[in-house]
Protein backbone atom coordinates (compact mmCIF):
# COMPACT_ATOMS: atom_id res chain seq x y z
CA UNK A 1 0.00 0.00 0.00
CA UNK A 2 1.37 3.40 -0.98
CA UNK A 3 1.35 5.97 1.82
CA UNK A 4 0.39 9.54 1.08
CA UNK A 5 3.06 12.10 1.80
CA UNK A 6 0.35 14.55 2.80
CA UNK A 7 -1.35 14.70 6.17
CA UNK A 8 -4.86 13.28 6.33
CA UNK A 9 -5.66 15.35 9.39
CA UNK A 10 -4.31 18.57 10.86
CA UNK A 11 -5.07 20.11 14.24
CA UNK A 12 -4.03 23.72 14.87
CA UNK A 13 -3.23 25.13 18.30
CA UNK A 14 -2.77 28.81 19.05
CA UNK A 15 -2.88 30.94 22.19
CA UNK A 16 -5.66 32.80 20.35
CA UNK A 17 -8.29 30.09 19.87
CA UNK A 18 -10.36 32.23 17.49
CA UNK A 19 -7.33 32.70 15.21
CA UNK A 20 -6.70 28.94 15.16
CA UNK A 21 -10.38 28.24 14.40
CA UNK A 22 -10.38 30.81 11.59
CA UNK A 23 -7.26 29.34 9.98
CA UNK A 24 -8.63 25.80 10.38
CA UNK A 25 -11.83 26.83 8.59
CA UNK A 26 -9.85 28.45 5.76
CA UNK A 27 -7.58 25.43 5.33
CA UNK A 28 -10.54 23.06 5.55
CA UNK A 29 -12.23 24.94 2.70
CA UNK A 30 -9.06 24.84 0.58
CA UNK A 31 -8.41 21.15 1.27
CA UNK A 32 -11.83 19.51 1.69
CA UNK A 33 -10.32 16.02 1.40
CA UNK A 34 -8.42 16.65 4.66
CA UNK A 35 -9.70 16.96 8.21
CA UNK A 36 -8.65 20.30 9.66
CA UNK A 37 -9.60 21.20 13.22
CA UNK A 38 -8.39 23.50 15.97
CA UNK A 39 -7.88 23.34 19.70
CA UNK A 40 -8.71 20.57 22.08
CA UNK A 41 -6.36 18.89 24.52
CA UNK A 42 -2.80 19.32 23.23
CA UNK A 43 -1.37 16.42 25.24
CA UNK A 44 -4.09 14.03 24.05
CA UNK A 45 -3.79 15.21 20.44
CA UNK A 46 -0.01 14.70 20.40
CA UNK A 47 -0.38 11.24 21.93
CA UNK A 48 -2.51 10.24 18.93
CA UNK A 49 -0.48 11.88 16.16
CA UNK A 50 2.70 11.21 14.24
CA UNK A 51 3.97 14.74 13.67
CA UNK A 52 4.38 18.16 15.24
CA UNK A 53 5.22 21.38 13.40
CA UNK A 54 6.21 24.14 15.78
CA UNK A 55 5.64 27.60 14.30
CA UNK A 56 5.87 30.08 17.18
CA UNK A 57 8.86 32.24 18.16
CA UNK A 58 9.36 30.24 21.36
CA UNK A 59 12.83 28.75 21.29
CA UNK A 60 14.44 31.62 19.43
CA UNK A 61 17.66 32.95 20.95
CA UNK A 62 15.69 35.93 22.32
CA UNK A 63 12.77 33.78 23.51
CA UNK A 64 14.32 30.60 24.93
CA UNK A 65 12.24 27.77 26.26
CA UNK A 66 9.84 25.09 25.14
CA UNK A 67 6.48 25.82 23.48
CA UNK A 68 4.95 22.82 25.26
CA UNK A 69 5.84 20.37 27.98
CA UNK A 70 8.55 17.92 26.90
CA UNK A 71 6.40 15.25 28.57
CA UNK A 72 3.95 15.57 25.64
CA UNK A 73 6.54 14.24 23.17
CA UNK A 74 6.81 10.54 22.34
CA UNK A 75 9.41 8.65 20.32
CA UNK A 76 7.03 7.89 17.41
CA UNK A 77 6.58 11.62 16.82
CA UNK A 78 8.49 13.56 14.18
CA UNK A 79 9.13 17.17 15.14
CA UNK A 80 9.66 19.99 12.64
CA UNK A 81 10.86 23.38 13.82
CA UNK A 82 10.40 26.72 12.11
CA UNK A 83 12.82 28.59 14.40
CA UNK A 84 16.29 28.76 12.83
CA UNK A 85 18.29 30.78 15.32
CA UNK A 86 19.44 28.70 17.04
CA UNK A 87 19.15 25.75 14.67
CA UNK A 88 18.91 23.33 17.57
CA UNK A 89 16.17 24.67 19.83
CA UNK A 90 15.26 23.30 23.22
CA UNK A 91 12.28 21.60 21.56
CA UNK A 92 14.53 19.78 19.07
CA UNK A 93 16.97 18.81 21.84
CA UNK A 94 14.14 17.36 23.93
CA UNK A 95 12.69 15.53 20.92
CA UNK A 96 16.08 14.05 19.93
CA UNK A 97 16.69 12.92 23.51
CA UNK A 98 13.65 10.64 23.42
CA UNK A 99 14.31 9.41 19.88
CA UNK A 100 12.04 11.57 17.73
CA UNK A 101 12.97 12.26 14.13
CA UNK A 102 13.56 16.01 13.82
CA UNK A 103 13.87 18.73 11.20
CA UNK A 104 15.48 22.06 12.08
CA UNK A 105 14.33 25.46 10.91
CA UNK A 106 17.25 25.64 8.45
CA UNK A 107 14.95 24.93 5.53
CA UNK A 108 12.80 27.89 6.56
CA UNK A 109 15.88 30.15 6.56
CA UNK A 110 16.85 29.00 3.07
CA UNK A 111 13.30 29.38 1.71
CA UNK A 112 13.12 32.92 3.06
CA UNK A 113 16.47 33.69 1.41
CA UNK A 114 15.23 32.22 -1.88
CA UNK A 115 12.14 34.44 -1.81
CA UNK A 116 14.17 37.52 -0.82
CA UNK A 117 16.64 36.95 -3.66
CA UNK A 118 13.77 36.60 -6.13
CA UNK A 119 12.12 39.80 -4.88
CA UNK A 120 15.31 41.88 -4.81
CA UNK A 121 16.87 40.70 -8.06
CA UNK A 122 13.92 39.58 -10.16
CA UNK A 123 15.85 36.39 -10.96
CA UNK A 124 14.81 32.83 -10.17
CA UNK A 125 17.23 31.46 -7.54
CA UNK A 126 18.42 27.86 -7.50
CA UNK A 127 16.81 26.78 -4.22
CA UNK A 128 18.40 23.33 -4.22
CA UNK A 129 21.87 24.80 -4.70
CA UNK A 130 21.25 27.32 -1.94
CA UNK A 131 20.10 24.60 0.45
CA UNK A 132 23.12 22.43 -0.43
CA UNK A 133 25.41 25.40 0.26
CA UNK A 134 23.63 26.00 3.56
CA UNK A 135 24.25 22.36 4.51
CA UNK A 136 27.97 22.67 3.72
CA UNK A 137 28.18 25.76 5.94
CA UNK A 138 26.60 23.80 8.79
CA UNK A 139 29.10 20.98 8.37
CA UNK A 140 32.05 23.35 8.90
Amino acid sequence: MRRSRWARALTLFDSDEARAASLAAELGARFPERTVTSGGDLRETLAQTSGLIHATPTGMAKLPGLPLSAEYLHKELWVAEIVYFPLETELLKAAKTIGCRTVSGGGMAVCQAVDALRIFTGREPDAERMFAHFQTLLER
